[in-house]
């Protein structure tokens, strides 16, 4: 870890990557003014469902490459910036101007803890409260759920806001679907809905003995088959998908069966995690301090006849399952 932390630090010091991807479209200016706080709201509540925005003192974020912002901007291979954007994934990134709940959060509060900035490397297992590891499944969550309790302890980074309340994103399950699809007509455990859905209630339950008050944000799965639709027409993007002799990801790669699958198994993942939600949340409903709420937003994400067409991926997305699977086997 010694020279890990080294080079993060070189490329940190260098500011901004290369080869970076811009925005297709122009994203408006955040105009809110920051709250004025009363008498009254400088009551801290004792509910985690009378919670305000200037309530929260820290930002957590748990999941896989997605949560980690692995390659997110970069340009296309031999060109490409393998590094994990932490500061500026939507859950937590603490990088100035950018659009995340993090910064929205600090329009309310002036000091909001955990976001991180600047990079990481490829698979590495966390910075600030961002532990998310890149290839991640919801069964591998555990252990990032300890980092968080370790960090929160007593001696931890965080210890004194144990108690103060935090908002927490738990955002998985795109490599579980992946795994379902390329061996057969038996989903495998580690793929299925009901397993799924026991892994993942087990860690939330870790998650509330670990870190303190909590509002936990669950964000629902997209079809990760979609992307296929998003490849088609671009000559680069189609070569890597059909005729790269790596495997990626079965789903988004497979036949119009193995993609069905996928769909369909994104749908359970999301129905599964709404049952969760609300059985954590009995508990919880009168003075409770851990809350979770189903988070819908992703699920709706469609293909690429949207404006933003291929807009939403960086140069190295078609690559980026590849450059996962390589490292995962070269690190075991």
């Amino acid at each position: 870890m010694p020279w890990v932390n080294e080079l993060q630090g070189l490329y940190n010091m260098f500011g901004e990557a290369r080869n970076e991807t811009s925005c297709p479209t122009q994203i408006p200016d955040w105009k809110c003014k920051p709250y004025e706080l009363t008498e009254q709201d400088l009551n801290t509540p004792l509910n985690v469902w009378r919670l305000r925005p200037h309530d929260i003192k820290a930002v957590i974020s748990i999941g896989d490459s997605i949560t980690a912002g692995f390659a997110m901007i970069s340009g296309r291979p031999p060109f490409a910036t393998v590094l994990e954007f932490r500061g500026k994934v939507f859950s937590g990134g603490g990088d100035d101007g950018e659009y995340t709940f993090a910064n929205f959060l600090k329009t309310y509060a002036k000091h909001v803890k955990g976001s991180p900035s600047g990079f990481t490397l490829p698979l590495t297992t966390g910075k600030g409260l961002n532990t998310a590891v890149s290839g991640a499944i919801v069964q591998s969550l555990p252990s990032q759920v300890e980092r968080l309790k370790r960090l929160f302890g007593f001696g931890g980074s965080y210890h004194k806001y144990k108690n103060e309340w935090k908002m927490a994103t738990v955002f998985i399950g795109a490599n579980n679907i992946c795994a379902a699809c390329g061996q057969g007509e038996t989903i495998p455990e580690i793929a299925d809905p009901e397993e799924y859905g026991a892994a993942l209630k087990s860690t939330l339950l870790k998650l509330k003995e670990s870190i303190g008050p909590a509002f936990v944000n669950l964000v629902g799965i997209f079809d990760v088959s979609l992307v296929y639709d998003l490849s088609r027409g671009y000559d680069y993007c189609e070569m890597l998908f059909d005729k790269m002799p790596l495997p990626i990801c079965g789903c988004a790669t497979g036949n119009e069966a193995d993609r069905q699958r996928a769909g369909t198994l994104a749908r359970e993942y999301n129905e599964v995690m709404k049952r969760i939600a609300l059985e954590i949340n009995e508990e919880s409903a009168n003075g409770g301090t851990f809350g979770v709420v189903y988070q819908p937003g992703l699920t709706e994400f469609r293909d690429g006849s949207s404006p933003y067409g291929q807009g939403y991926l960086s140069g190295l997305d078609w690559y980026v399952n590849v450059i996962e699977v390589t490292l995962i086997k070269f690190l075991k």
